[in-house]
């Protein structure tokens, strides 16, 4: 199903004409049948003569419902403009098409309604006042019909024209970010808090796990069309029964999005657009429609092109996200807007410069960024953003993209540093992974990426060295022979027969020296575990409890000890230890 929304000045006939193109009269509620005034939205839908369903959203076209009229124009990109022939174009009539525009709802039909109450020159001027008023904007190029809603004259043609509106209109875009911006709340009996409005973005389905409002919920059922479904599809309008959320925690101009895919943002930077006749100033308050909803927002213009929004509430907005903006003064439209940045720089002065470059490479100049929350950043699914940062100069390393020649400055960074190690300590196995990441500012996970992307360095046992530096002695005959010796007595080795080698092992991290006794760095490891195990299970450990727990004897217990203490897993209190800071217990 594809939804068309209504759009004309009031009392043009835009319900009549919905009443007659689908047998369900849009105006809900009792004063509306009484005035014949729509003041809130209404639905219909209907099948058209190709089988293609359509569906209503009719708005108020009276200028004190504009707000109303922007809640139901907010997600949809066909439209269906309406001009009386006996009134012609009237000032919301323009409104609504400035809305339309800054909308850029480029699909669609405008309709000249009541043809049968003028005569045909009057008819014909009526057509020939619409044409003037399209000229420049999103609907100059639609197709203009004429009909009788109430006579019924002509209402075959604007079937016949809105089935070659949705034949030809793309296909509403699934890139697997749902957002339905919330028209409607309401509590249905049996079945809990029911919210309705138009999807975009992408599926949702029964028993999906979503963000409503700020809510975690999940979906318990789905209409569309009127009709039960287990699927509602980016395009058509549906109705959601959710659990987890009352009706009275939702309002109008929430979204229902998937949790973790949407930035919920209170600060934007925009391309703006003022309206001819408008003025807009350098900063004010104005409101905001955005989706189905209107929201106070601050306006600072940046330059005569771009402005930063601050809203006073988050919400879930992505790059291309469109804005109407409203002098609520002077009640009017005075502008649009197009999101291009939701993580702005902290300096407005900055914006401008950044803003006129494309989206890939103003994230890309953040440095390194991850890949996860780049679908929230660019609007896209996530393989399709990287993929944009990748063709815009980007790198993939590890879980993150780096502007490619900062990534190639930073490796050339990290060979000299490794390089520059090997000559001061010819000895050692290479630089500790941990100092070279400090010395490049790169967080571990960042440099081991790095590193693995170069053909030059390795990072071997927790060590950065050059691919073609010497092996270290730990894996030569020598050393995997002397920590096979320290392995036969874990926690009571012999001394070592070869002092120079044990000392080098000590460097490569492969031996403990403590104290003069030379462990192997797995039984220190192992000693540790059974530490923490049995403060675990005792509260507290003397050396005695430790020398049982080890089975070994103090010679080699005390300095064990000594070094769980250096480490932080252990605390001594006199004659006993306690769990330490680092030993994953609770301490006091």
């Amino acid at each position: 199903m594809r939804v068309v929304a209504t759009a004309g000045h009031v009392d043009h006939g835009k319900s009549t004409l919905v009443l007659a193109l689908t047998g369900t009269d849009p105006d809900r509620f009792p004063e509306e049948k009484a005035r014949g005034l729509t003041i809130d939205l209404g639905f219909a839908f209907c099948t058209l003569p190709s089988g293609a369903d359509v569906g209503f959203v009719d708005v108020p076209g009276h200028t004190r419902f504009i707000k109303n009229m922007l809640a139901g124009v907010g997600a949809v990109d066909i439209a269906m403009l309406v001009v009386a022939a006996n009134e012609g174009w009237k000032p919301q009539s323009e409104e609504h098409l400035r809305i339309l525009d800054l909308l850029d709802v480029r699909h669609g039909i405008v309709v000249v309604t009541k043809a049968e109450t003028v005569d045909t020159e009057t008819l014909e001027l009526a057509q020939i006042e619409v044409e003037e008023h399209l000229q420049g904007s999103t609907f100059e190029a639609l197709e203009i019909v004429t009909c009788d809603a109430r006579t019924g004259s002509g209402l075959d043609d604007v079937r016949t024209a809105l089935d070659r509106v949705l034949s030809t209109a793309p296909s509403a875009r699934d890139v697997q970010r749902p957002r339905l911006w919330i028209d409607r709340v309401f509590a249905a009996k049996g079945a809990g808090t029911v919210v309705t409005g138009t999807l975009t973005g992408g599926a949702i389905t029964t028993d999906d796990e979503l963000d409503a409002g700020g809510h975690r919920v999940r979906v318990r059922g789905i209409e569309s069309h009127g009709q039960p479904s287990g699927r509602g599809d980016p395009g058509a309008r549906i109705a959601l029964n959710l659990v987890g959320v009352d009706r009275h925690d939702l309002a109008r101009g929430d979204a229902v999005v998937r949790a973790g895919q949407w930035r919920a943002v209170t600060t934007v930077d925009v391309d703006i657009t003022v309206l001819a006749e408008a003025e807009l100033k350098r900063r004010g308050r104005l409101t905001a429609a955005v989706g189905s909803g209107e929201h106070r927002v601050w306006l600072r213009r940046l330059d005569d092109r771009f402005a930063r929004l601050r809203f006073d509430d988050p919400l879930p907005l992505a790059p291309g996200d469109r804005i109407v903006l409203r002098d609520s003064g002077a009640k009017r439209t005075v502008a649009g807007a197009i999101v291009l940045d939701v993580t702005p720089v902290r300096r407005a002065a900055d914006a401008p410069s950044r803003l006129t470059k494309p989206l890939a490479r103003r994230i890309l100049e953040d440095g390194w960024v991850g890949v996860a929350g780049l679908d929230a950043r660019t609007g896209m699914p996530a393989d399709a953003a990287r993929d944009l940062l990748v063709a815009a100069g980007g790198e993939g390393l590890g879980e993150s993209i780096v502007d490619a020649d900062v990534a190639a400055a930073a490796r050339g960074d990290a060979h000299a540093e490794v390089h520059a190690h090997h000559r001061e300590h010819p000895n050692d196995a290479g630089i500790a992974l941990i100092d070279l990441a400090r010395t490049l500012g790169l967080e571990i996970a960042q440099l081991d990426a790095l590193v693995t992307s170069s053909p030059e360095l390795v990072v071997d046992r927790g060590r950065v060295r050059d691919r073609d530096h010497a092996t270290p002695r730990a894996t030569s005959a020598a050393g995997r022979a002397l920590l096979a010796a320290l392995a036969t007595e874990p926690f009571a080795p012999p001394m070592p027969g070869d002092r120079a080698l044990a000392r080098t092992l000590v460097r490569e991290g492969a031996v403990v020296e403590v104290d003069g006794i030379y462990f192997a760095a797995t039984a220190i490891d192992a000693a540790r575990a059974l530490v923490i195990a049995a403060l675990r299970d005792r509260g507290s450990l003397t050396i005695a409890d430790a020398r049982d727990v080890l089975g070994s004897t103090r010679k080699y217990v005390v300095p064990i000890m000594g070094r769980m203490d250096s480490e932080g897993v252990t605390r001594r209190r006199g004659d006993v230890r306690i769990p330490g800071p680092r030993s994953g217990l609770a301490t006091d």
